[in-house]
């Protein structure tokens, strides 16, 4: 469900995405799920908790500030623009947009079918590739890319030989359907400010009247913070722009330069979306969606990709490729085989019990499902294949006794967690590329159990969240805009919409949003983005001690008045019990030392009757003074939590404080 890339200041942190979304890689998630923050100090302190909350002065709208696929607005997008602003960086003598594009599809042939242009789909040729009927492969693979079989040649390659550029009616021509804010992928530690995309879709193709000529280019750009010592919050005028184009009295012409200037100029101090470094390594990738099929090759499956530009001024003349390379969070189905012979195989089950199942298990949400880290290269595959044959994690850990399902189910309960093995792998296989594609696979409901309350709804365009059909833009006629699926439309633009707004109106001290802000020297801590009711992050409390004291940083409550007489937070009490019949208590302090308070009592709660492994809101009732003190907006509000429970229990999670009324 994600697309991310490791940043440079956080090797851990990936980027994004999770791929989350990638029918036409619209990614839902993507951030580390730990960032430790034991020993650490505020840094940028008062830029961080100075920000007021305030209310938005008009609410964001999703189809304008999020998804954006308006066709008087797409329309001014093109693919030549785009590949003529990288040839135009690049300054390599005589390259053209068109070289630029036929040499990324000609990596998809062999080199004695190709244009001699760059690598070719066979230049690495496994040794002891897949037999086309045995395992989970059925096709026969003359290529690799990062030691796993793709299949080589593909008829998406005969792409090298057309015209992308022509105009209506060439089928060969690539139009922009969707502009995509990805702020919700942004660093949380501050690196970054999430990824902006455009999509790009074969005008010949359509879902309903011609599968077999569908194609799909995916630009996708880490934009860098200019100021990561500020953390996300250096990300502020890049979230406004967004907000700002849901303006009602900005006219669709306005929108449209704005968008223009964003991707094509940048932001007064940021990078503009379309450029060389966001598309090199770590900076972003470019993804093709492979739908293909031209008269007379025979069906491949879909696939997906990814690309990197690799620029090289080194020896002689610059050069700009477009190069193939792992797809990033997307681990190779052959390595959860208990009986796979890959040397990699038996790191990556260890390293997949280790690390990636307790983050796995950790969300009640499916936007936040994530791994705790990038996926390590070594086991991302060369491509992303079908769900329901080639990719399938399920199948290929099987469903009988093995090692690695033992270590899985017993990594679960050693973390309290409820999921089964096979729910824990649905999770895993829901944010592959094939996952996202192909939300519940065909033939196998199975997979569609993620552990959830509800069912992942079916997804109405089945393998796509976008379309090359448009449809009519309600309440403003003969304007039109192109589809988007029900889930990205139900599902993942809310929580898109709600991380975008907790950070526009939220405090992040209150919302747990930045490291050091928070410190214990009784408990370890940390902020995770798996447990999470508010905002991207969480405190996460751990409990070598039976009693442990989190002070909270100072704040002001200038522009959260009126402050109400309650105070609200949500807590999540682990499953893991020592002594169920008594799980422990919450106690809750505030100080104003400008009125005179100093380490009040707020409240008290029991923690037994609290459900387990879940997040449950608790309130409490401030003193009437102390809510005057409050909404005299004093810049020196502090919050105190005691915890008191047994030692062996936990971790606790906490988010979202809040004044209520």
């Amino acid at each position: 469900m994600r697309s991310r890339s490791e940043s440079p200041a956080a090797t851990t942190l990936r980027w994004a995405r999770r791929a989350a979304l990638l029918a036409l890689a619209l990614p839902t998630v993507s951030c580390a799920a730990v960032d430790p923050m034991d020993g650490e100090q505020p840094d940028g302190l008062a830029e961080a908790v100075g920000v007021d909350a305030q209310a938005l002065t008009f609410p964001i709208d999703p189809r304008k500030s999020l998804v954006v696929t308006d066709t008087d607005i797409v329309s001014a997008f093109t693919l030549k623009d785009v590949l003529q602003k990288l040839v135009d960086q690049a300054d390599v003598p005589g390259l053209t947009p068109l070289q630029v594009f036929r040499q990324m599809f000609d990596t998809y042939r062999k080199a004695g079918e190709g244009l001699a242009l760059g690598p070719h789909c066979d230049d690495v040729v496994l040794s002891n590739p897949p037999p086309p009927t045995q395992g989970i492969f059925t096709e026969s693979f003359d290529g690799s890319i990062n030691g796993f079989p793709v299949i080589c040649s593909r008829a998406v390659g005969q792409e090298a030989t057309t015209d992308p550029f022509a105009g209506p009616p060439g089928e060969s021509l690539y139009m922009a359907t969707t502009l995509v804010n990805r702020f919700d992928l942004a660093d949380p530690l501050g690196s970054d400010c999430g990824e902006h995309r455009i999509v790009f879709a074969r005008r010949g193709g359509h879902a309903q009247t011609n599968g077999g000529m569908r194609n799909f280019i995916i630009f996708e750009s880490r934009l860098p913070n200019p100021t990561p010592s500020l953390g996300r919050e250096g990300c502020r005028d890049v979230v406004e722009f967004w907000h700002g184009l849901s303006d009602p009295a900005k006219s669709v012409g306005e929108r449209t330069a704005e968008l223009l200037d964003f991707y094509f100029e940048g932001l007064p101090g940021f990078s503009p979306v379309i450029h060389i470094d966001r598309f090199s390594a770590g900076g972003g990738q470019i993804r093709v969606n492979d739908f293909l099929r031209p008269p007379p090759f025979a069906q491949d499956d879909w696939a997906l990709r990814e690309f990197k530009l690799s620029y090289d001024c080194s020896a002689g003349p610059c050069q700009l490729l477009v190069v193939p390379q792992h797809v990033d969070d997307n681990p190779s189905a052959l390595l959860f085989d208990p009986a796979s012979t890959d040397p990699r195989a038996a790191s990556f089950q260890s390293w997949f019990v280790d690390s990636a199942v307790e983050a796995l298990a950790s969300s009640g949400d499916i936007n936040r499902f994530d791994y705790p880290t990038l996926v390590p290269a070594s086991f991302a595959a060369g491509e992303a294949l079908l769900i329901t044959e080639q990719n399938n994690y399920r199948n290929a850990v099987g469903s009988g006794p093995s090692a690695f399902r033992t270590a899985i189910q017993q990594k679960l309960t050693a973390v309290g967690s409820p999921l089964s093995p096979d729910q824990l792998l649905a999770r895993a296989q829901s944010i592959s590329c094939s996952g996202c594609h192909l939300v519940k696979s065909q033939g196998s409901g199975a997979n569609s159990d993620v552990g959830l309350s509800s069912p992942i709804p079916d997804n109405t365009f089945l393998f796509t969240h976008t379309s090359e059909e448009t449809e009519a833009i309600p309440g403003e006629p003969g304007r039109t805009r192109f589809k988007i699926s029900n889930l990205l439309a139900e599902e993942f633009i809310p929580f898109r919409e709600q991380v975008m707004s907790d950070f526009l109106v939220g405090n992040p001290v209150l919302g747990f949003e930045r490291s050091g802000l928070w410190t214990s020297t009784q408990a370890p801590l940390s902020l995770v983005t798996g447990w999470v009711t508010e905002g991207i992050r969480s405190l996460r409390i751990g409990t070598p001690n039976a009693w442990s004291q989190i002070k909270g940083a100072p704040f002001s409550t200038a522009g959260m008045t009126p402050v109400g007489s309650k105070l609200s937070l949500d807590f999540f009490t682990s499953a893991i019990q020592p002594n169920p019949s008594w799980v422990g208590t919450l106690v809750v302090l505030i100080s104003v030392p400008s009125a005179g308070i100093h380490n009040q009592f707020v409240g008290s709660a029991g923690l037994t009757p609290l459900p387990r492994n879940a997040f449950s809101p608790v309130t409490f009732t401030l003193a009437a003074p102390t809510v005057a003190a409050l909404n005299a907006s004093p810049s020196d509000v502090s919050i105190t939590l005691e915890l008191n429970v047994n030692v062996g229990s936990g971790p606790y999670f906490v988010d979202n404080l809040r004044f209520t009324n």
